[in-house]
């Protein structure tokens, strides 16, 4: 697992492995897991990866899933990971270009520039949350009408028109919330408070770039945080939608700002489009703004791999009709979703297992798959590519 603990002890039985085969990149769950779907458990890579595979394979449409891209939770880790003692010395490299060497197979089989969403699981200091890369092929905003646009009365037009500018906004992230904001954001424990403040901060895995990464964020210390709000009614009140080159980060702890990953994931983005389109292209704040949008925050200790499942189940259910930066998701899904969570996981892996039993037994068989290795994980993307 990604900087956790394993999450029981005893025997490992393998209970399914998914997709089952011939399907190729299967994940295999064990009992181990699942009990990471055990109220208080924090869940691991495997449960991560899992949910998101059958979410991408199962929940979305196939227009939808052409134009998706969903990363291994390994993903982030190599790209960000030291060199290993015994690899070739590319010392002589960028640091760019050394990071990307490292997951430069992944990618092989899929143009991420031709995908309008690119989803990024990231754990940090045993913390889970998500990065999406929207509209990466494009060089800049682009606003078109409204298919859903209906014109509201002259009383409501002037409500919306008093509404903070729902405009690129500046790649400064000044935490600006509004009264009605912050009586909606859960009400935390001095313990949470202490782990928002601090799990940020751990060093105990540090990139190789990291000690001079700091002061080259500094410019872009800030993302551009949010003042607007999810409403179904405001989308159709506004006459044109905009889709536009951003990086949105959906942390359910509003702790560190996550300036670095996002330079981390424009300086991927350059290296790429130089390796798949022979040219230079900057991804820089002015071409890819970075954005913290507000999201249903977690009100324990432990929910944080939960809420980027939810994050991207909801994208996929829902996907934002217009990216106008900043934005407010608050009430993107009801609170009372993430409850039942996890025990909706846990029998989903259940009754795949049931099936694949019965498939084995009526075919004979009794082997499952074994676990594949980490080396196979970390040179594959956790989702095939899909021919449009």
């Amino acid at each position: 697992t990604i900087g956790l603990q394993p999450c029981s002890w005893g025997p490992t039985v393998l209970l399914l492995v998914y997709p089952p085969p011939p399907a190729k990149g299967g994940i295999s769950v064990t009992n181990e897991d699942l009990h990471c779907l055990n109220d208080g458990e924090f869940l691991n890579d495997v449960i991560i990866d899992f949910y998101l595979k059958y979410l991408f394979l199962e929940k979305l449409k196939k227009e939808d899933a052409v134009r998706s891209h969903v990363f291994s939770s390994f993903f982030y880790k190599r790209l960000n990971q030291r060199e290993r003692r015994n690899a070739v010395d590319t010392s002589n490299l960028p640091i760019q270009k050394r990071k990307h060497n490292r997951v430069k197979t992944w990618t092989r089989h899929v143009d991420l520039f031709q995908k309008d969403f690119i989803f990024v699981p990231i754990n940090e200091s045993a913390h889970w949350y998500l990065a999406i890369i929207c509209f990466p092929g494009l060089e800049k905003a682009h606003v078109e009408p409204n298919p859903l646009y209906q014109p509201q009365t002259q009383a409501h037009s002037t409500a919306v028109s008093s509404s903070p500018a729902a405009d690129g906004g500046s790649d400064e992230l000044d935490d600006v919330r509004s009264a009605a904001d912050v009586n909606r954001q859960p009400q935390y424990t001095d313990g949470l408070h202490r782990i928002i403040e601090c799990y940020g901060t751990d060093d105990s895995h540090p990139s190789d770039d990291q000690s001079s990464c700091q002061d080259e964020c500094s410019e872009d210390d800030s993302l551009v945080d949010d003042c607007g709000s999810f409403d179904k009614a405001e989308w159709t009140s506004k006459p044109t939608i905009c889709k536009q080159p951003c990086i949105l980060i959906m942390d359910s702890l509003r702790g560190p700002t996550r300036s670095t990953v996002v330079k981390t994931l424009r300086e991927y983005l350059e290296v790429e489009w130089e390796v798949k389109k022979g040219s230079q292209r900057s991804f820089g704040k002015d071409m890819m703004k970075g954005s913290s949008p507000r999201v249903p925050q977690q009100d324990n200790f432990s929910d944080c791999g939960v809420y980027v499942l939810q994050y991207v189940e909801s994208f996929f259910e829902s996907p934002l009709p217009s990216f106008h930066l900043p934005m407010n998701l608050l009430d993107w899904f009801p609170q009372q979703r993430m409850k039942t969570k996890r025990d909706e996981i846990k029998e989903l892996i259940l009754k795949l297992q049931t099936q694949q039993q019965l498939n084995l037994e009526s075919s004979g068989q009794t082997d499952g798959c074994h676990s594949p290795c980490e080396d196979t994980l970390e040179s594959a993307d956790l989702i095939p590519p899909i021919s449009s």
